[in-house]
């Protein structure tokens, strides 16, 4: 399906959502992970939409596969969290898009000095998935003791999510998994279902 920057953007109850605003990727997989929808009109805010969502287009409009309200549990779009892509920087092809369509997560700084090796995840935090529903919390925080980096973390599953782990607490999420983190919540790339996939490859129960 093709998307157009500035197509309209419509809830699948009816609601004219507003339209898209930019496109963010994952830089080391080139994958898409979300698209900003200006919804000023109608929630008062940006928000990050799964490309997923986007089900069906029509002339210049685009339909999503959620309602309003559901559009309204999204993360919101905070320009400070991602950047512009370098000079030379090639945008995916696949809805040829001009390369200032597109925006960049920051990666997290650590701390300096002598908390260098802190983690910028920090038990308590809420977890949720690609398209903002919650997870879990995060329990443990995995990383480098050498480098200091962060590995991974263990999330403490909440509502659904358990049921889908096939009745274990705990999902084991690395790294790599993690689409980016802002002050008390770490948003994952994957949906519920992707996360068990992890959980059961790392088989942590």
């Amino acid at each position: 399906m093709r998307i157009d920057l500035g197509a309209k953007v419509r809830t699948k109850d009816g609601h004219d959502a507003g339209s898209i605003r930019r496109v963010i990727v994952e830089p080391t997989t080139q994958r898409i992970t979300g698209l900003v929808v200006s919804t000023s009109r109608l929630l008062g805010r940006d928000v990050i939409v799964a490309e997923d969502a986007f089900v069906s287009s029509s002339d210049d409009t685009i339909t999503l596969d959620l309602t309003k309200e559901d559009l309204d549990r999204q993360p919101s779009f905070e320009q400070a969290a991602y950047t512009i892509p370098p000079v030379g920087w090639v945008a995916p092809v696949w809805y040829g898009l001009p390369a200032d369509a597109y925006l960049l997560p920051i990666a997290p700084t650590r701390p300096s000095g002598r908390d260098e090796r802190a983690p910028t995840i920090m038990k308590g935090d809420a977890v949720k998935d690609r398209d903002g529903d919650t997870v879990g919390v995060v329990r443990e925080v995995r990383f480098d003791e050498k480098t200091g980096r962060i590995t991974g973390f263990v999330v403490m599953a909440g509502g659904g999510l358990e049921r889908l782990v096939g009745g274990g607490q705990v999902a084991e999420i690395p790294h790599d998994a993690i689409a980016r983190i802002t002050e008390g919540t770490v948003y994952l790339k994957g949906d519920r279902e992707e996360i068990v996939g992890v959980e059961h490859e790392t088989g942590t129960h």
